[in-house]
């Protein structure tokens, strides 16, 4: 991955990686990624740091369409970026895919 500046789209993964259910974590520079796909089948991306108390989402346990944040139980739908508990929502990502890359454009 070469960083081109914090307004790019920058090469996170490749689609085989995104699964059909559940999620991958990868790395932007210092941010945390969340990819997974929406109802429609299409990847998604969302910061992988919980609203609530900013641990790593990376590692917690995936239930249907949520993942349960490690440290102190807050859900997400993965594929929305809703919070299910008193949360805010997770920041979302654009992401576009080009063959069989799929690009990010990180948070500024």
């Amino acid at each position: 991955m070469i960083p081109t500046g914090p307004k790019d789209f920058q090469d996170a993964c490749s689609t085989m990686q995104v699964p059909q259910k559940g999620v991958f974590f990868t790395s932007i520079g210092s941010q945390d990624v969340m990819l997974a796909r929406n109802a429609a089948g299409d990847i998604v991306a969302f910061s992988g740091f919980c609203t609530h108390s900013m641990g790593r989402l990376e590692g917690g346990p995936v239930e249907g369409d949520e993942i349960i944040c490690p440290h102190h139980g807050a859900r997400f739908n993965f594929r929305t970026g809703q919070a299910k508990t008193s949360c805010p929502n997770l920041p979302k990502f654009e992401v576009k895919v080009e063959g069989r890359r799929v690009l990010v454009r990180p948070a500024r």
